[in-house]
């Protein structure tokens, strides 16, 4: 099976247009008589408006079931500024609405992101009921998270389009606290278990890990309660990407 992205670069654009614009016109986060951040003031929304013909590559057409679709790996649901985590659950679920008319059974979306500064798994609540959302929104589509097989801060770099800079610096916590640096093996699959727990054991729900990351570990190294479904690799073509993750579902 192939993969495609849901929506194009045109999209990602309009997006930081909408969501710079948004922020040169807020003021800068208070804190509120309850002595916390979570105001309406400092929580403006902003509405993502749907999907136009520019923003994705996809129709619906015969072939469209050979195709794994994959979300924006830019969007940030752990953010702990809740614009940021508001708006990239607004792209995750137009995404997964528009994959879903079109008719894709498969979609993969990237895992949560577990450190911000000096926080760790703040946001990971928000993740899951984002995950339990779009399962709602797309009643025929497997929804494979993308995880990295260790929970390891030095890997948690930006990319130039990412949403997660966005984060206001009040948010974030303590800025010169010091980062944890330790690996955390069993970080991930921790993660894991929290999203599945909250997502009531979905039958659609998996998660995918990264096989540059399997490849130096031994399979029984994997819990035991999980087996092997899928089995997914990468590659490359000018077009489009050849699916072969590794890929496991809770037994």
């Amino acid at each position: 099976m192939l993969t495609t992205p849901i929506t194009t670069p045109h999209f990602h654009s309009r997006v930081l247009a909408l969501l710079s614009s948004h922020l040169s016109n807020l003021q800068p986060p208070t804190y509120g008589s309850s002595r916390t951040l979570a105001s309406s003031h400092n929580t403006s929304p902003l509405t993502i408006p749907p999907l136009s013909p520019g923003d994705s590559p996809l129709t619906p057409n015969e072939s469209i079931n050979q195709l794994v679709a994959v979300s924006s790996s830019w969007v940030d649901l752990c953010s702990p500024d809740p614009l940021i985590a508001d708006i990239s659950r607004q792209i995750l679920t137009l995404e997964i609405a528009y994959a879903a008319f079109c008719g894709i059974s498969f979609v993969i979306i990237p895992g949560p992101r577990l450190h911000h500064g000096s926080l760790h798994v703040e946001g990971l609540m928000y993740y899951a009921r984002a995950v339990h959302e779009i399962l709602s929104v797309g009643p025929y589509i497997q929804i494979h998270i993308w995880l990295r097989m260790v929970d390891n801060p030095d890997v948690d770099a930006d990319e130039m389009g990412d949403l997660a800079p966005f984060a206001r610096a009040e948010f974030l916590g303590d800025m010169e606290a010091e980062r944890p640096s330790k690996v955390d093996l069993f970080g991930t699959w921790d993660a894991w278990d929290v999203i599945r727990r909250i997502c009531k054991y979905h039958s659609r729900l998996f998660v995918g890990k990264n096989k540059n990351h399997l490849s130096s570990c031994r399979p029984l190294s994997l819990p035991k309660s999980y087996e092997l479904r899928y089995c997914y690799l990468f590659s490359f073509t000018s077009c489009v990407r050849c699916v072969i993750k590794w890929c496991f579902k809770f037994s």
